[in-house]
């Protein structure tokens, strides 16, 4: 129901997409799943411990996807699922607020929906790690 009601915000242009690219997030998300991420508003929504992020890498053009695991009040701490393989606050630090893009909704699972969004005008391509 979640997925669907993502979809319908996607067409009404509410949601935004992105493809994942790596393995930093296995066993959650794998290289080429695509999920639904709502557009991150500083003072609108707040981070909390456990969402899944998307945000731009505090010192390189990444874009990345991790999971966060601490709030501050103008930063986040971020790690992958897949520890070995995350570049994430363990080795960058605290990611600010300013650089959060998107909050995850949901993930993508319907092959059909899955081939249309993955056209490389309707969706974000993650960077891997």
């Amino acid at each position: 129901l979640k997925r669907f009601f993502d979809l319908i915000l996607y067409f009404l242009g509410l949601r935004k997409t992105a493809i994942i690219c790596g393995d930093s997030m296995l066993p959650t998300l794998k290289d080429g799943d695509i999920v639904f991420f709502k557009k991150y508003k500083q003072g609108e929504s707040s981070p909390k411990i456990g969402q899944i992020v998307i945000f731009n890498h505090p010192l390189t053009k990444k874009c990345l996807i991790k999971r966060i695991n601490i709030v501050n009040t103008n930063s986040v701490g971020v790690l992958g699922d897949n520890i070995e393989l995350s570049e994430d606050s363990n080795k960058f630090g605290l990611v600010n607020n300013k650089k959060i893009i998107g909050l995850v909704t949901s993930k993508l699972i319907n092959l059909k929906l899955k081939n249309f969004l993955s056209k490389k005008e309707r969706s974000t391509f993650l960077n891997p790690k």
